[in-house]
């Protein structure tokens, strides 16, 4: 579902965001610390256990995900969706991922303003309480703003 461009834009130090949401329709999201495309086209996003408890359980109930890749520096965002998300260990060698999105994300974001020691504040995760949430997109969109922003991805 995802071209060769799109998958390399996400995995670089972009801003990731996956959410999912209860029975009711409640919602719950997370900042990602970063994600890999899978050689199978899954999407595997690297998140913090603890706080996002919420997200995991809908994540385990549903297996529903929406998530959104943004470049703050240009405003580009892609949204994924999937319908069967689920919950796996992080292999110890993508600690190096979450290491090299953190350092990309700090480029991108201190010349606009935001002091490295709060992104680095921000991406600190004790690697013993990381779980990836991997799915397969069934939806691709264009989120950037401006007149193509909703469209589907062919």
């Amino acid at each position: 579902m995802l071209d060769q461009e799109h998958a390399a834009f996400i995995q670089t130090g972009v801003s990731v965001n996956l959410a999912s949401c209860d029975a009711d329709g409640l919602g719950s999201m997370i900042r990602g610390l970063a994600c890999k495309v899978l050689d199978d086209g899954r999407v595997a996003i690297f998140v913090q256990r603890t706080p996002c408890r919420d997200l995991l359980a809908n994540v385990e109930r549903s297996g529903n995900v929406a998530s959104v890749f943004s470049q703050p520096s240009t405003h580009r965002t892609l949204q994924l969706k999937g319908r069967d998300a689920r919950i796996t260990t992080v292999d110890p060698r993508d600690l190096a991922i979450i290491r090299r999105h953190t350092d990309e994300f700090v480029q991108e974001v201190v010349p606009l303003g935001v002091p490295e020691a709060i992104i680095r504040t921000v991406y600190t995760c004790d690697p013993l309480d990381l779980a990836a949430v991997v799915f397969t997109p069934c939806a691709v969109f264009i989120q950037t703003p401006g007149p193509r922003a909703g469209e589907a991805v062919a």
